[in-house]
């Protein structure tokens, strides 16, 4: 049975972090995210979530780039019958090049059918497993000290990974200790493309500590050098993160081949390029993993779904317990971590459910289209 859209209200929100959030690119107190809301002539309601930052440091597509795309993509929607969701992506895809308003927009679509049809997201998805194993990412440590408390922190809240941002001037040998210091827990690194292929040396070291996996060291645009790198690393996977905006680029990576995609649904352009880039990577051999975008809830959801895909939870994925960001989440639900594991949502569609209070204290702005 198709859906057809009604309406469509966009809540823009700013979202209180508990602790700043510092990695290579900046520091972030303060979260911008917006809810997207589709309500369909039957009366059913998806949600989805815009998940770009307030500034391109991450990548191009501004929060605000984001919200002015779907205020061009939205009135075009009004009155459309929609199928199934894989339809709509395909209707979606040529509209705009900007992924993070499209993802929004799409998880609402996959909200919408799966309340429809009665079935979970994972469900929907052909996904596995009720629960998915998870780790945790640290921002830059401004001290040894700070790093020291937060990775023992991390690890007696149970996480079975631990994620490190690092700048270029974070010392090898903090490093070094902490794995020395924790040789039962799997660390993986994260440099946001700050450093540049004259850091071979550290990079090398990274391997020889016992680090599994080191995210996006170079430039978004260095692909040959990511290529490089990966062939003098027999061990130590490079994972591509800030190169992959889209399913060109992810064939991209593969063909390279780097050791690892960091799969972001926001960041391809919503739910079906990942389930795609997914099926991709594990046809070439190549390890994904759902990575995190500092996402409430409702994203988390989406995320926890896609990691019940084949392979797509080998490696820890990075999504954290529901009280681990912000102040207070937009969401009534609040998964905890049981040995590592979070839950995988059941309920239909994304599984989860807004609180409405929360909205309205985060509002900041809020447009309906008819």
């Amino acid at each position: 049975m198709p859906l057809t859209i009604k309406q469509v209200t966009v809540y823009q929100l700013a979202m209180q972090l508990k602790t700043p959030f510092k990695t290579a690119h900046d520091v972030t107190w303060q979260r911008p995210l917006s809810l997207l809301k589709i309500t369909f002539t039957n009366g059913i309601e998806g949600f989805g979530e815009v998940a770009s930052f307030a500034d391109a440091a991450y990548t191009a597509e501004t929060h605000a780039i984001s919200l002015a795309t779907l205020a061009q993509l939205i009135p075009a929607s009004i009155g459309l019958t929609i199928d199934d969701p894989q339809a709509f992506a395909s209707w979606l895809a040529p509209q705009t090049p900007w992924s993070f308003a499209k993802a929004a927009f799409e998880m609402a679509i996959w909200d919408g059918f799966g309340k429809l049809n009665q079935q979970s997201l994972a469900t929907m998805l052909g996904g596995r497993g009720a629960t998915v194993k998870v780790g945790i990412a640290l921002g830059v440590a401004d001290s040894e000290r700070q790093l020291q408390t937060d990775v023992a922190a991390a690890v007696a809240q149970g996480y079975q990974r631990i994620k490190l941002k690092l700048n270029p001037t974070t010392p090898l040998a903090w490093l070094q200790q902490i794995v020395a210091a924790h040789p039962t827990i799997l660390f993986s690194a994260d440099a946001n493309a700050s450093w540049t292929p004259r850091d071979m040396a550290k990079i090398q070291a990274l391997g020889q500590m016992g680090f599994y996996l080191l995210e996006q060291p170079f430039g978004a645009d260095a692909w040959a050098a990511h290529f490089a790198l990966q062939k003098q690393l027999p061990q130590l996977k490079i994972s591509l993160d800030e190169s992959l905006n889209n399913l060109v680029d992810v064939k991209t990576a593969i063909t390279g081949p780097v050791g690892a995609l960091t799969l972001k649904q926001g960041k391809l352009g919503g739910i079906t390029a990942t389930a795609k880039a997914i099926t991709l990577a594990n046809t070439a051999a190549i390890l994904p993993w759902i990575g995190g975008m500092l996402s409430s809830g409702v994203g988390r959801a989406a995320d926890l779904a896609l990691a019940t895909l084949p392979n797509a939870n080998v490696f820890p994925s990075d999504s954290s317990a529901s009280e681990r960001y912000f102040e207070r989440d937009i969401i009534m639900e609040h998964p905890q971590i049981i040995a590592g594991n979070l839950p995988v949502p059941t309920q239909p569609g994304l599984g989860v459910t807004i609180d409405w209070s929360a909205v309205t204290q985060l509002l900041v702005d809020q447009k309906e289209y008819n």
